[in-house]
């Protein structure tokens, strides 16, 4: 896949676009052992690789198109988005169960209902994909709790949403059938040890002491964890990496559907979506691939740059350039008043000046955040995942 495919939206190619972006770079699986290795750590761990996926999906929202970081990751930052997440998780959760123990007590109807339940939480777990990467935008928890812009989102392109939803259920499907395989031909290895023992013990159960019974017993565990220990190892730490891979593709996949509601023209975290957001498949949209420029934004996709861009390197190894413009969605800013000519005598007293309009808070742009962007300035938590 080439890099033009990978820039700005379409609706569809949700996961031919994540697995082009996931192996853009060489050396791509590293940083995925690495956080099966992380995610080891009680407590930081998990919070630390969640949060470095989210962080990578953030960038891919702003429409950047880049793999994941393997050197120079701030460690503590990704810890800090994964906390923000586990909490907009743990919440929407606490949210959900409630619901279902209110449809519980409901009489009657109760079953129909708590059914229903189920099957809309299939898209409510979509939704809090979509909170935690909108939270991690804004670098605010309270950005994930506005239930009415999810929704609003989410109603506006169910069909994509539900592409992405078979991304993550075939891509468990092929992980549970692999270790699936590698189980079964290692309990296949087992059945002439299980037949062995088994004519041993009877033959000569009637005549073996409690001692020897004990002693057999041992050998029969020692001997089936010998055959089936290794498979075993194999099995969960394949499961593990293409756990890791699948909810990488997950979140990648929700941050490109992301990218048709503009994300550098977002305001505030309470503001609406823009006006000027396209819609879902109307030729892409003018935030989508293929479409004419729009906004003269710095790391928008389709912006115009007064100076030639850096790139963002492979990996995000090298340093992005600054935005050489403002936003096109923020408020002009007031002419000055014109001053008429001053006459010799008297002199006009000065006119006031009308202070400027405040300018809306943006979502944190790629430059002013990022635990996955080079900083060589947090050395002293930054981790080599080479």
């Amino acid at each position: 896949m080439n890099d033009a495919e990978l820039e700005g939206f379409r609706p569809n190619r949700y996961f031919a676009r994540s697995w082009g972006l996931l192996t853009r770079d060489r050396g791509w699986i590293k940083p995925i052992l690495v956080m099966v290795a992380a995610s080891l750590v009680p407590i930081v761990g998990p919070l630390g690789v969640l949060g470095y996926v989210v962080e990578w999906a953030r960038l891919t929202a702003w429409g950047v198109a880049s793999s994941p970081k393997q050197k120079n990751v701030q460690v503590g930052a990704c810890i800090a988005s994964g906390w923000r997440v586990f909490v907009i998780m743990l919440v929407w959760a606490f949210a959900s169960s409630l619901i279902t123990s209110v449809l519980l007590l409901v009489p009657l109807f109760g079953p129909l209902l708590l059914f229903a339940w189920m099957i809309f939480s299939v898209l409510l777990n979509l939704m809090v994909m979509i909170a935690a990467l909108r939270a991690t935008i804004y670098q605010r928890i309270g950005a994930g709790f506005r239930v009415s812009t999810i929704w609003q989102m989410t109603k506006s392109d169910i069909g994509g949403l539900m592409r992405i939803l078979g991304m993550q259920l075939a891509g468990g499907a092929i992980s549970s059938l692999i270790c699936g395989v590698i189980s079964i031909i290692a309990l296949v290895g087992l059945v002439p040890q299980i037949i062995y023992y088994a004519d041993y013990i009877s033959e000569f159960d009637a005549i073996m002491s409690q001692s020897m019974k004990m002693n057999l017993a041992f050998e029969m565990l020692g001997s089936f964890l010998t055959t089936l220990g290794p498979a075993l190892v194999v099995a969960v730490l394949l499961g593990a990496v293409l756990s890791m891979i699948v909810t990488m593709l997950g979140y990648t996949g929700i941050a490109l559907w992301m990218r048709q509601f503009n994300v550098p023209a977002w305001g505030n975290e309470e503001d609406p979506l823009p006006t000027a957001s396209p819609a879902a498949g109307a030729a892409y949209g003018a935030y989508a691939y293929g479409a004419q420029p729009q906004q003269t934004y710095g790391y928008g996709y389709g912006a115009q740059p007064a100076q030639p861009q850096q790139t963002y390197g492979y990996g995000y190894g090298a340093q992005p350039a600054q935005a050489q413009a403002q936003p096109a969605q923020q408020p002009v800013q007031p002419a000055q008043p014109v001053q008429p000519p001053a006459a010799p005598e008297p002199a006009p007293a000065p006119q006031p000046e009308p202070d400027p309009a405040p300018e809306p808070v943006q979502p944190a742009e790629p430059t002013s955040f990022s635990p996955i962007e080079s900083d060589d300035r947090d050395a002293g938590e930054n981790t080599d995942l080479s």
